[in-house]
C-alpha cells in the first residue's frame, strides 16, 4: 500500500501509533526503492551519450570474451613462466663491458672489487690493497663461499721479462678475509733463478771435495757393508780388543763366551777410546753392551790410574717401574701398619700421662690425645674426659680439656671445653672456652617482706638451668665452675602510695655484694602502687660461691597494708645468671 500523508496537521492534534507506524512504513519504502534505483544498471533515466557530452564519441565494437581468452592463450605472443624463470637465472652483471674489453676501475679498492668480471685497473698507486704499485689486469672470480683474484700488472721500468708480473689471492669458505698476495713465477722467470743456482759453486759438492771427505775418516765406525767394526770370538779378551784398536770410535760383537764380556749371551755394543799411549793403545774411554735378553751394560777404561773400572748393568725402564712400585707397596704397608693416627696421636699405657699436676716438659713434642678415666681428681676441671695436647716446646705448650662429666651422670655440661697453657713457671688456671652454664628462675606465689629489714626473695620455679646449678630449696645460684658470671633480676613489687624504699641487693656467699636497684618516693594519697625494681651485675665466682637476691623494704602508712613480690609470671619476676667467661680472674 503506497503510502499516505497527512497534510492537516493542527498544533493540538494528538499523535497516535497509527501516525508513527505510518511514517516508519514511508521510510521504510523509499529506502527500498533507492536501493533498487541505485542497483539499476540499465538506464533507468534513458540518458543519451548528448545529455552527458559524449555526442562525438564512435561507437566501437568490443571483442567478443572468447576472442580475448584466445588472445591471451596465445604462447607465440607471451613468455610463459619457465622463460621467466630461466632468464631471471642468467646473467646478472657484466663480465666484461658491452665492447668486450675488460671493465674500467680507477683508483678502487681491491677488496670491495668482489663481481666476477675482467678489469683494467689504472692509477694504481691511489688504489688501496694492490699487490703492487702498477697499472693491470684483475680477474675475479666470485663463487659465494670462495672468491679469487688474479691480477696482471704491467710496467715499462720492471725487471721481469716484458715488463710483466702476476699476482693472486683468495678467500676461503666463511672468512671475511682475503689471504696474502702470492706472486706467480714466469716459466723464464723459474728457469732464470735455476740457472743461477746451478752456477753457484760454493753450495754444490764437486768430486775433488767428495774424495777429500771420503778420505777422512780415519777408523771405521762400521765395516764396509754396513755391519759391526769388528768381532770377538771365543776365548778372546773383549775389553782388551776394543783398548788394542786405539783412539776411535766403532761397534763390535762379542759371543758368550768371550772374555771380559758383561754377559753370558752374546752382546753387541759400541766404544769410543778419546787418546791413546805411544804404542797405539786406547788411553781413556767408555764401552756401552746389550745383550740379546734386553740386558744393557757400561764401563769405564782409565788406563793411568785403575783400568777398567767394572761393568754397571743399567735399569731397564720396564726393571725400574717394577722396583719403583714395590719400593711404594713396602712404604705403603710400613706407613699403614705403623703409622696410623691412632699409633701417631694416641697415647695409651705408661705413655699417657693422668695426673694433671706433671710437668708440661713430660709431654711429648706435637698434637697427642690422652684418655681421662672416671673419678680423676689430680687437677682436671671435671673428674672424665679426654685430653689434647698441642706442644711446639717446652716454651709453646697448649694444652684442652674435653668434659664428658659420666662420673657425676650429668650430661648437661657434657660440651664443656677448658684451656690452659704450660709456662716456664708452672701450669697456668684452667679456663672454660665452651659450654657456659645458664639459668632463668621466676617465683610461684605472693611473697610479702619484712618491714625495715632484709628478705631473700624465694625464687624457686626453674625456667631453664643448663648445669642444675640452682638450688630452689635455699633459692641461690652456685657457681658449677670459676668464672665470670652476669645475674639480671627482675621484681614487680605490691605498694601503696604512702612513704617507700626498696633496695634490691645481689648477695654472694651470704654477704652483701651489689645493689642492683633502689626505689624511694613520698605518696599521699594511699592507693595502690606496683613498683617494678631491675638491676643487672658481674659476680666473679669460684666453683662452690653462691649467690642469693635480697630486697630491703621500708614503708609509711598503715603497717597492716603489707608489701611484698606479686605472684606475676617470669616476664616481671626473673632470676637470670649467665656465665660469660671461664676463668675468675683476681682482684687487683
Amino acid at each position: 500500500m503506497a503510502y499516505e500523508e497527512k497534510t492537516d496537521w493542527l498544533p493540538d492534534d494528538p499523535i497516535n501509533e497509527d501516525d508513527v507506524n505510518r511514517w516508519e512504513k514511508g521510510i521504510k519504502d523509499a529506502h527500498t526503492d533507492l536501493a533498487a534505483h541505485k542497483n539499476d544498471m540499465n538506464n533507468p533515466h534513458k540518458t543519451t551519450k548528448a545529455q552527458i557530452g559524449l555526442g562525438n564519441v564512435d561507437n566501437v565494437q568490443q571483442a567478443a570474451k572468447k576472442d580475448f581468452d584466445q588472445h591471451n592463450q596465445d604462447q607465440n605472443r607471451h613468455v610463459t613462466i619457465a622463460d621467466k624463470d630461466k632468464w631471471d637465472a642468467g646473467q646478472l652483471f657484466k663480465l666484461t663491458e658491452d665492447n668486450g674489453l675488460a671493465k674500467y676501475r680507477s683508483g678502487a679498492d681491491f677488496n670491495t672489487v668482489t663481481d666476477t668480471g675482467l678489469y683494467y685497473m689504472s692509477s694504481v698507486t691511489t688504489a688501496l690493497n694492490a699487490p703492487v704499485n702498477n697499472n693491470g689486469y684483475l680477474f675475479v672470480h666470485n663463487y659465494g663461499t670462495y672468491a679469487y683474484q688474479e691480477y696482471t700488472s704491467y710496467s715499462s721500468s720492471d725487471s721481469t721479462s716484458s715488463g710483466r708480473r702476476k699476482f693472486m689471492r683468495n678467500k676461503v669458505s666463511g672468512s671475511d678475509s682475503w689471504t696474502s698476495w702470492r706472486e706467480l713465477e714466469s716459466v723464464e722467470g723459474s728457469q732464470a733463478k735455476v740457472d743461477v743456482h746451478a752456477n753457484k759453486k760454493d753450495i754444490h759438492v764437486t768430486k775433488n771435495d767428495k774424495d777429500k771427505w771420503d778420505g777422512a775418516q780415519l777408523s771405521k765406525i762400521t765395516n764396509d757393508v754396513g755391519g759391526v767394526a769388528f768381532a770377538v770370538n771365543e776365548g778372546e779378551d773383549m775389553l782388551q780388543a776394543i783398548i788394542n784398536r786405539g783412539r776411535g770410535m766403532g761397534t763390535f760383537y762379542a759371543n758368550g763366551k768371550a772374555v771380559n764380556s758383561p754377559s753370558a749371551a752374546s752382546t753387541r755394543g759400541f766404544y769410543q777410546m778419546t787418546s791413546q799411549t805411544e804404542d797405539g793403545k786406547g788411553q781413556y774411554g767408555w764401552v756401552y753392551a746389550m745383550d740379546y735378553r734386553n740386558n744393557v751394560f757400561t764401563n769405564y777404561w782409565d788406563g793411568n790410574t785403575v783400568g777398567w773400572q767394572g761393568w754397571k748393568k743399567l735399569e731397564t725402564e720396564t726393571a725400574s717401574q717394577e722396583k719403583a712400585d714395590k719400593a711404594l707397596s713396602d712404604a705403603k704397608a710400613f706407613v699403614q701398619a705403623n703409622f696410623t693416627n691412632q699409633a701417631l696421636i694416641i697415647l695409651t699405657g705408661t705413655d699417657a700421662i693422668q695426673d694433671a699436676r706433671i710437668s708440661g716438659e713430660s709431654y711429648p713434642i706435637g698434637l697427642t690425645f690422652i684418655d681421662i678415666g672416671q673419678g680423676n681428681t689430680t687437677g682436671y676441671p671435671l673428674q672424665f674426659g679426654f685430653v689434647k695436647n698441642e706442644k711446639y716446646s717446652n716454651y709453646r705448650f697448649t694444652q684442652y680439656f674435653y668434659g664428658t662429666n659420666n662420673d657425676s651422670r650429668n650430661y648437661a655440661n657434657s660440651p664443656e671445653v677448658w684451656i690452659r697453657k704450660w709456662q716456664d713457671t708452672g701450669w697456668t688456671k684452667w679456663e672454660k672456652i665452651s659450654g657456659f652454664a645458664h639459668a632463668n628462675v621466676s617465683v610461684s606465689g605472693v611473697q610479702y617482706l619484712k618491714q625495715i629489714d632484709h628478705t631473700k626473695i624465694a625464687f624457686n620455679r626453674k625456667i631453664k638451668d643448663s648445669h642444675d646449678a640452682f638450688d630452689t630449696k635455699n633459692n641461690r645460684f652456685v657457681a658449677p665452675n670459676d668464672g665470670m658470671y652476669l645475674v639480671t633480676v627482675g621484681l614487680y613489687m605490691i605498694n601503696y602510695a604512702f612513704y617507700t624504699n626498696f633496695h634490691l641487693k645481689l648477695y654472694r656467699n651470704g654477704k652483701e655484694y651489689k645493689t642492683l636497684d633502689h626505689y624511694r618516693g613520698y605518696f599521699d594519697n594511699g592507693k595502690e602502687m606496683n613498683v617494678g625494681l631491675n638491676g643487672t651485675a658481674t659476680v666473679p665466682m669460684n666453683k662452690g660461691d653462691y649467690v642469693e637476691i635480697f630486697c630491703y623494704c621500708n614503708y609509711g602508712g598503715d603497717e597492716t597494708i603489707k608489701r611484698g613480690i606479686t605472684d606475676k609470671n617470669g616476664v616481671y619476676n626473673f632470676f637470670d645468671i649467665q656465665e660469660i667467661g671461664g676463668l675468675n680472674y683476681p682482684d687487683v
